[in-house]
């Protein structure tokens, strides 16, 4: 079965202290080895002029790369092919994306889609509108190939019972939060005045504000909080990232199938059980 990893993290484009932060990310990197990297706020590096998302992907020996406004996703597997969608713009806050890039995972479509929407916290109906505007564009569109697992990552700037991320959950996408999924109860931050650094002193309320959404056909087997200065991962940005491990879910004919061939005994018309 196949196992594929996720990662989600904003940035924090070139803000300061960078060098360290870039030393913390690429150690990071190489110790969680993920498969697809999400990436917002994704800026000009000032001293190579590269491209942020270059530079990551050469940390975490990631060959391809789609960048859009800001946005970035960066895979181990084929990228089929992308596309950005604009979001609503609002007075007070910078123009936002939804980028949508098609992998091919052991021949398999993935959709993965990324996004960040508006900021400051108080925009609370804004981010409702632009969710349900990446909600449309994941809906609308089209996979080169057979029905398409998807997968939905970013930074959110709200919180788990927002309005914003009911529009994920209600949607008739069926998305799952993988977090809550495999940690229920466990609060998840991912943005903390106590105990990040590099969070905006105005910022008073510690919250779970990024995320993994996943599909049906998809099972998160587990799904954690890094670069939260734990488990020898340093911080690298004012959010902490979110990590998820996910595999295809089976159908229930390969499901059997798999069984049968594993010598389950199967029940015959007449009640009886026999070995296959």
């Amino acid at each position: 079965m196949v196992t594929f990893s996720v990662l989600t993290l904003n940035l924090w484009n070139i803000n300061e202290p960078l060098e360290p932060r870039y030393r913390a990310l690429e150690k990071g990197l190489k110790a969680l080895r993920p498969d697809i990297v999400c990436l917002q706020e994704v800026f000009r590096d000032p001293k190579s002029a590269r491209n942020q998302s270059e530079l990551v992907a050469e940390m975490c020996g990631l060959p391809n790369v789609v960048e859009k406004n800001g946005l970035a996703t960066i895979s181990r597997y084929w990228i089929v092919r992308s596309r950005s969608t604009r979001l609503p713009e609002f007075p007070g806050d910078a123009p936002r994306q939804a980028l949508l890039v098609e992998l091919s995972i052991e021949k398999r479509p993935v959709l993965v889609a990324n996004t960040h929407l508006a900021y400051p916290p108080e925009m609370v109906r804004e981010r409702t509108v632009q969710a349900g505007a990446v909600m449309a564009a994941i809906k609308h569109y089209r996979p080169t190939g057979r029905k398409i697992a998807k997968l939905l990552c970013g930074d959110f700037n709200d919180v788990g019972e927002s309005l914003a991320v009911r529009t994920v959950l209600n949607s008739g996408e069926n998305f799952r939060d993988a977090y809550a999924e495999c940690n229920p109860g466990s609060p998840g931050i991912t943005y903390s005045c106590k105990e990040n650094r590099y969070v905006d002193p105005v910022w008073t309320v510690d919250a779970r504000i990024d995320y993994i959404f996943a599909s049906p056909e998809l099972t998160s087997k587990a799904c954690t909080v890094v670069f939260d200065g734990r488990n020898k991962l340093d911080l690298v940005s004012d959010h902490y990232g979110v990590f998820c491990a996910l595999t295809f879910r089976e159908s229930r004919r390969a499901s059997r199938q798999r069984k049968i061939g594993r010598g389950t005994p199967l029940r015959t018309g007449r009640g009886k059980r026999r070995q296959s």
